[in-house]
This record gives structure tokens, sequence and C-alpha cells, in this order.
């Protein structure tokens, strides 16, 4: 078997092709990895951004309910002590009606008392 010197630089030449299309294979998965990192950390943060948003809306809208529920109870608590003023001013006048009541049975007994009384002092002053 004989060999040529062309077929050696053939042979070279297909050697040093193929490591050129292995390096540039190389680059080429190197290019692809780092955009698909890049976009896969751009997804990411993305993500985080949007988690963050929807975190602060639920924060949001929770200190507002606390808010809300706190105004609420204040507002009964209010009313509640509105309802127990009315009440105690209506038991107060209720008392004072009573009194007033007594008094005015109190002075009519005395009345029909002096009167009875008086009334049999002169019948018996006229009978005489």
């Amino acid at each position: 078997m004989i060999i040529h010197s062309c077929d050696v630089m053939g042979v070279a030449e297909g050697s040093e092709s193929s490591g050129t299309e292995n390096k540039h294979k190389d680059d080429n998965s190197e290019s692809k990895r780092r955009k698909f990192e890049q976009k896969l950390g751009s997804s990411i943060m993305q993500s985080a951004s949007e988690l963050a948003q929807a975190l602060g809306s639920c924060e949001e809208k929770k200190e507002k309910r606390h808010q809300e529920m706190m105004e609420l109870h204040h507002r009964a608590l209010h009313s509640q002590q509105t309802r127990d003023q009315v009440n105690h001013h209506g038991i107060t006048n209720l008392v004072s009606a009573v009194t007033n009541l007594i008094a005015v049975i109190q002075s009519l007994i005395t009345s029909i008392n002096k009167d009875h009384a008086g009334g049999n002092d002169d019948g018996d002053a006229c009978s005489s």
C-alpha cells in the first residue's frame, strides 16, 4: 500500500475541518446555553417580580380589611355606648316619673285624710 502525500494532506485537512466544526458546534452549544440561561434568568426575575407584586397587593388588601374591621368594631362599640346611654336616660326618667307619682299619691292621700278628718269635725259641730 502506497500512501501519497495528497492523501495525508487531505486527511489532515479533514481533521482540521472536523476540529473546526466541533469548535463551532461547541461555540453554538455554548451560545445556545447562554441564551437559554439568560431567558431562564429573565423568566425567573419576571416571576419573582410578579410574585412580589401579588404579595404586596395581598398585604395591602389584608391591611385594608383589617382597617375596615377595626372601623366596624369601633362603630359597633359606639352604637352599644349610645344604646347604653339611651337606656340609662330612659331608666333615670322612669325613676323620676315614679318618684313624682309617689309624691302626688302621697299628697292626694294627705289631702283626703285632711278632708276626711276635717269633715268629721265639721259634721260633729253642725249636729250639736
